[in-house]
């Protein structure tokens, strides 16, 4: 369904509801920028946040893209459960990490990306240890010959090696985790388990999380435009954050 028909979430009511929040980050709690080192979460969300995880107990994980030492950075000095890389690593509350385990053929394919990408200006690898990502924000004109890179690099993969797009965005990973695995695994454990879930993102690999929460009836939150299996639907990062605090203040 096309995100612009879908209604607005409704409030939260904090107490009389258990629920278990999982939150994208880029596009979601802030803007996407040319350049994934230049996000900076406000000193007001990160207040927000934990404010919300106090108020749910814990119950809030932040599911991203990013590696998880990148998503302690950006989110310190809050601590929160998070998924990194799509899945592939999870922290729990407790600090318990899991990862997925490596594959030797990533190596081979991040050597020859490194060589395509220096000789094609604009155009950026990022490196996240279970996962490579390609941007192509800066240098769309490159998108097509980075396209035919990756496919030829993948001939030999076997499925081993599968690729995902996002927005201007090219993320190749090893088996099959995603974002809808990664909050299906925090359900399974405290302070998630038994609790309503909640999922908020905005990209297209933001879809296996909706379609989990969809599964037990959750709330799934599409954030911006576009075509989605969510539920409800909020502009942008800015209206997320209204929303949220008027969750977070209501009902007290």
């Amino acid at each position: 369904m096309d995100a612009a028909s879908l209604p607005a979430p409704p409030c939260l009511n904090l107490e009389e509801q258990a629920w278990a929040l999982f939150l994208d980050l880029d596009g979601t709690l802030a803007p996407l920028q040319d350049h994934p080192d230049d996000v900076v979460l406000s000193e007001e969300l990160l207040d927000v946040l934990t404010q919300l995880s106090t108020r749910l107990n814990g119950a809030v994980a932040i599911v991203s893209g990013r590696a998880i030492a990148n998503l302690d950075g950006l989110i310190s000095p809050v601590e929160l459960a998070l998924a990194g890389q799509h899945g592939a690593e999870r922290r729990t509350v407790d600090g318990t990490y899991h990862a997925a385990e490596q594959n030797a053929l990533m190596t081979d394919i991040k050597h020859a990306l490194q060589t395509f990408v220096s000789t094609h200006e604009g155009l950026g690898l990022e490196d996240k240890g279970a996962s490579l990502a390609l941007h192509y924000r800066n240098a769309p004109h490159h998108e097509d010959a980075l396209r035919a890179q990756i496919r030829k690099l993948l001939e030999d993969c076997e499925g081993v090696v599968s690729a995902h797009d996002g927005k201007c965005v090219i993320e190749l990973r090893t088996g099959t985790a995603h974002k809808g695995h990664a909050i299906k695994a925090f359900m399974q454990e405290p302070p998630f388990e038994d609790r309503t879930p909640i999922f908020l993102g905005d990209d297209v690999t933001d879809e296996d999380g909706f379609k989990t929460v969809n599964h037990v009836n959750g709330l799934s939150i599409k954030v911006g435009t576009g075509d989605t299996t969510a539920r409800y639907r909020l502009e942008g990062p800015e209206t997320v954050i209204e929303w949220l605090m008027t969750s977070l203040n209501s009902h007290r």
